[in-house]
């Protein structure tokens, strides 16, 4: 008889990939169920995180994107922020870009940039919350005058009003005019359809359907786009480190994030979804950001976080029931940085975050690592820019102390010394910070 005939799919997979993984740590001497009292091999044997290997297969790809990137095409903001992110967190290990080649990143930004405001996924198209995101943050991590340059903040601010969803209908008001032609509090002739979900405002000289959320304080991540917690915070983000601080985009932000909670702690894209490990960093570091964590339910959250880590792997997984993903190393681990550092008592024990470092890092370094170069989801799987990306920001922050001055890590490497990273941007603090200057010189 066959045992696995009435096993699901995901039950097979998981139980291949805590094999797999058992037997790397075997080889390496880690026991998952006593990982902080692991000791280093003998120095020629030493766990070492690949920053050579990394950071070229990060600047080949620079040179050449494969053929297996093409459904990304829309997205291309990204690629650049992968890269520059990747090159800056090997860049202690004595890696630097040259000016040069920084200009290029700088000129192909610009072919993305929106004349409305704003930044495209690709060259003459439309703007998009979130490659806008990922195009700032590829300035952030270039770190130049010349790349702060490109983001026109008046227009940016204007680009982001116009992304955010607000309700300016009540639902009873809805359910009176269902069909009906209204006016708008700005006098605008409207017709709100059916379902009360869009507006089409007879007045745009576009003659654009406009999205009319359920959820005020949510952003489309386009004009008449899906809304989610992604959204929210890839416009906050932009404007904090852009010094943009107009009352109308952070108002009811922090409430949309709160309804977005499930009954299992963590949070889902929008109301009534599934609880996620990237929308919950999204709600948690936009609640952050903006000081209001305590609109949601911090123990039950915490509850869900610490049990998305594998007892097995070491790795996170991003949701009930789902696989070990490296890149949750970041979605998942960031936040506990985040909350160690709102409230220090009661986010931490024994001077640790509450989760195993040491097992996330086991499994970022010995069972993610691809051997030419670049990080892998899991073992079987191919390296990938995105994967390299948050991998190895999830492995700088893991190794984060309330004692200072102190590394918790599985290894003593050189290879191992990293710049501190921002949890909430995943960019270098130092750059963080030198980017929130400028701005805030160019509103004085």
């Amino acid at each position: 008889m066959d045992k696995n005939k009435d096993l699901t799919r995901s039950t097979i997979e998981q139980s291949q990939i805590e094999d797999i993984v058992r037997n790397i740590f075997t080889e390496n001497n880690f026991n998952i169920k006593d990982s902080e009292n692991y000791k280093d091999c003998e120095e020629d044997n030493e766990i070492k995180y690949l920053s050579v290997l990394h950071y070229e297969f990060a600047k080949n790809l620079m040179k050449q994107i494969p053929t297996g990137y093409e459904s990304l095409d829309s997205g291309m903001p990204w690629f650049s922020y992968w890269v520059l992110n990747i090159l800056n967190m090997c860049e202690k290990n004595n890696f630097v870009l040259s000016y040069n080649m920084k200009m290029k990143f700088v000129t192909y930004l610009k072919e993305l940039k929106h004349p409305d405001g704003g930044f495209c996924g690709y060259s003459k198209g439309i703007p998009h919350i979130i490659s806008n995101y990922a195009a700032v943050m590829a300035i952030i991590a270039l770190g130049m005058e010349e790349g702060y340059e490109l983001i026109d903040i008046p227009k940016m601010e204007t680009f982001l009003l116009k992304m955010k969803n607000n309700n300016f209908i009540d639902n009873q008001s809805k359910k009176e005019n269902e069909g009906k032609e209204i006016k708008d509090d700005k006098k605008s002739t409207t017709n709100v359809d059916k379902k009360g979900n869009f507006l089409i405002d007879y007045t745009n000289k576009d003659d654009i359907t406009s999205y009319q959320s359920s959820y005020p304080g949510s952003f489309q991540v386009h004009q008449c786009g899906e809304s989610d917690l992604r959204a929210g915070y890839c416009a906050i983000i932009v404007a904090s480190v852009l010094g943009i601080e107009n009352e109308d985009i952070y108002k009811g932000v922090a409430e949309n994030i709160a309804s977005c909670q499930t009954f299992e702690g963590g949070l889902g894209p929008e109301p009534y979804c599934e609880a996620h490990g990237g929308y919950s960093f999204c709600g948690i570091a936009t609640l952050v950001l903006m000081n209001k964590l305590n609109v949601i339910n911090t123990d039950s959250f915490v509850h869900w976080l610490v049990h998305r880590q594998m007892s097995e792997e070491g790795g996170f997984q991003g949701r009930t029931n789902k696989l070990v993903d490296s890149c949750y190393s970041f979605w998942q681990g960031s936040v506990f940085n985040m909350l160690l550092n709102s409230d220090k008592a009661k986010f931490s024990i024994n001077s640790e975050m509450l989760y195993d470092q040491y097992a996330l890092q086991a499994y970022i370094l010995l069972a993610c690592q691809n051997a030419k170069g670049g990080l892998f989801d899991k073992p079987g799987k191919y390296p990938d820019l995105f994967h390299t990306n948050y991998a190895t920001a999830g492995l700088i922050l893991s190794q984060e102390s309330l004692i200072k001055d102190l590394n918790i890590s599985i290894s003593y490497h050189d290879s191992l010394d990293f710049e501190e990273m921002d949890p909430i941007f995943c960019v270098n603090k130092s750059l963080v910070n030198k980017a929130r200057s400028y701005f805030l010189n160019k509103h004085k």
